[in-house]
């Protein structure tokens, strides 16, 4: 099962790399990586545009432009992290930092501490009403995985799985976001970016927006790529367990997953990103839908009809 799911991501990898390959050449960004773009308008009325991406967990690697000019790259590394086991940044002391201004092609690598950008706060377990706690407990029916008709020697098989979802207690877990005066922006992005890919590496998204909208609500802005005032100001991920159960409809077997949807918003209001998944969430995913089906069937996968 491990070698399929392994195919089934090089497969998405390689065409979601050849749908976009020209739009990074365009750029000139010579990664293969996932890279999320995000843009803003800063101080002076300039468009900001960050491109970021992550090789692994902890870490991160920016491209800032203005105005279509990229002024400066900045690669980050959380240190102290082990690959299989997720922890707090914060207890791993310290970050690893190349800093590199295109215009003067001059590169600064320094370590630096993990609190001079990122420090955390207690973490609180959101506890839900008798009623929702209950309801919470339960499997609900979410739909309908229906795969193509398979015809194997002789044989039909017109395939589904009907899924069902347990949602498992929220929690909240509170950071801080520190920046000073002067700060290149690139900078504080790349270690929020290789932080949060600690919490889940989808989030890596989000570090760019994070930054501007926490400037804005500190009162203050972004100019030529630089933080014009000190910015301390709270965000939080919030993370919700589900199980996943999937029934097929012919022989009612049943396989349990697990899975996590996480958003990042800031400490009241100002920004909340979308949902993010890990593991068997959303399960009307081509992706999903692929792993289930071979969990389920041994023959050769016929791809999804439809999601009902």
């Amino acid at each position: 099962m491990k070698i399929k799911r392994a195919m089934a991501l090089v497969l998405a990898v390689v065409m979601l790399f050849s749908i976009n390959t020209t739009a990074f050449a365009v750029e000139n960004i010579g990664t293969s990586e996932d890279i999320h773009i995000s843009s803003f308008v800063d101080g002076e009325g300039k468009l900001n545009t960050v491109y970021v991406s992550s090789e692994k967990v902890g870490t991160a690697h920016v491209d800032y432009y203005i105005d279509s000019i990229l002024v400066n790259t900045v690669d980050v590394e959380i240190l102290g992290l082990q690959e299989t086991r997720r922890i707090s940044p914060n207890s791993a002391g310290n970050v690893r930092i190349k800093y590199t201004d295109v215009e003067t092609s001059e590169s600064k690598v320094f370590t630096d501490s993990v609190s001079n950008y990122i420090t955390a706060s207690t973490e609180s377990t959101a506890v839900l009403p008798g009623a929702e706690l209950a309801a919470a407990a339960t499997f609900t029916y979410q739909g309908r995985i229906n795969y193509n008709t398979v015809y194997d020697l002789g044989n039909t098989y017109a395939d589904s799985l009907s899924i069902y979802q347990q949602a498992g207690e929220t929690t909240y877990e509170y950071k801080t976001i520190n920046a000073e005066k002067g700060t290149a922006a690139a900078l504080v992005i790349g270690v929020i970016a290789a932080a949060l890919t600690v919490v889940c590496p989808a989030l890596k998204v989000v570090a760019a927006d994070l930054l501007y909208a926490a400037a804005y609500a500190a009162g203050t802005t972004i100019v030529g790529g630089i933080i014009q005032g000190a910015i301390t100001k709270q965000y939080y991920t919030r993370t919700t367990p589900y199980k996943v159960k999937a029934r097929d409809n012919v022989l009612s077997r049943e396989k349990i997953y697990d899975a996590e949807k996480y958003q990042v918003a800031l400490s009241g209001g100002g920004y909340s990103s979308e949902y993010y998944y890990e593991g068997y969430l959303p399960w009307d995913t081509d992706v999903v839908a692929y792993w289930m089906f071979c969990d389920f069937w041994a023959y050769s996968y016929p791809g999804v009809r439809s999601y009902t």
